[in-house]
């Protein structure tokens, strides 16, 4: 149900972000024709690309093995943007999201908690994202705008470790539970229409973990719980003498580059890349940094090829929580598949 219920509300909102823009100017237009409206027009721009992917492979008495895989992702980019009527304000919103499922192995599995009794292997999920950017811009010339940004990256939906398959022990993840984002002032430079780089000398990095269980592991790079084990010896339960840090904040410098370009003949490439340093930790392998990359290579009208990858570098998050110590790794996500596509609304 909640898959469904998500599907129906990443359609909703395609939906709603199509519709035409209300402005007086606009409308007038639209009543001679079908009008599409460009970035560097006044007034709003709305638009997005919407995608979904399915993938199945199964065996049956295939003599060199194989397990069954299904998969399904539906992702949304979003976009609405105002520019004043005098041209020297811009306005910018972008919402990206993504959920996916994949399923290995048969329908129906042994059920290890009950031997000889079978029962229905789960959905888990391989892709959970909403990233929300907002940015206000006032106009030094044609290429440089003073800027305000604001962002939130986060997952929608609860998630597991990868070995617990049948969700039988708690969620690690879930909405806001890690979540992290940037509120920074800055000089945004576009020198084309597909290119933009932002530069703040002040930004404030937050995280948040809004589940006080998760926050009291320490997980995401947060101070954890501490707690009184004296009574460990009698048979006592630990008491927890202070909560888990929910909210860290920092600040530091912030650039962000984004790039969004038809670079080939129906070959689009979303681009961003994110670096953050704390002025507190000024070493070079302290700089935080998370790449976001999305491919899509269109077959024809309605068939697209996406290939789908993320890169963070987090020296604060501890990525194999249960060994010794902090772990730190480059982290990496990455999604190919073929399925419908569909952009709609005004011209980015």
């Amino acid at each position: 149900m909640k898959h469904l219920i998500l599907s129906a509300l990443l359609l909703g909102a395609s939906a709603a972000m199509a519709q035409n823009p209300s402005d007086e100017d606009v409308k007038k237009k639209a009543a001679e024709g079908n009008v599409i409206k460009d970035i560097k027009d006044t007034g709003w721009v709305r638009g997005g690309f919407f995608s979904t992917n399915i993938s199945n492979t199964s065996f049956s008495y295939w003599a060199q093995g194989g397990t069954n895989n299904t998969s399904f992702i539906v992702t949304s980019s979003l976009f609405a943007i105002h520019r004043n009527a005098k041209g020297n304000q811009i306005w910018e919103n972008y919402l990206d999201l993504a959920y996916g499922l994949m399923r290995n192995g048969k329908a129906k599995i042994d059920d290890p908690s009950n031997p000889g009794s079978r029962i229905t292997n789960p959905f888990i999920k391989n892709e959970d994202k909403l990233v929300f950017l907002s940015k206000f811009g006032k106009k030094i010339n044609d290429k440089l705008n003073y800027s305000v940004l604001f962002s939130l990256n986060t997952q929608m939906f609860p998630g597991y470790e990868a070995t617990d398959i049948l969700r039988r022990n708690n969620h690690v993840s879930n909405f806001l539970a890690q979540g992290f984002g940037y509120l920074s002032v800055g000089i945004d430079y576009k020198p084309k229409k597909f290119l933009s780089l932002y530069v703040s000398p002040i930004t404030a990095k937050y995280t948040v973990v809004r589940e006080q269980r998760l926050a009291d592991l320490g997980l995401y790079g947060m101070t954890p719980a501490t707690y009184d084990t004296t009574g460990a010896y009698l048979g006592q339960a630990p008491r927890k003498l202070t909560d888990g840090q929910t909210f860290r904040k920092e600040l530091g410098w912030y650039i962000n580059v984004t790039f969004n370009k038809e670079i080939a003949k129906n070959i689009t490439l979303q681009s961003r890349l994110e670096f953050f340093q704390n002025y507190k930790t000024l070493a070079p392998q302290k700089i935080d940094v998370n790449w976001q990359n999305t491919l899509n290579m269109k077959v024809n009208k309605y068939i697209t090829v996406a290939l789908i990858n993320q890169m963070i570098w987090d020296y604060d998050v501890d990525t194999v929580g249960d060994e010794e110590g902090v772990q730190r790794n480059i982290q990496l996500k990455n999604f190919f598949g073929v399925g419908f596509s569909a952009k709609f609304g005004d011209k980015l």
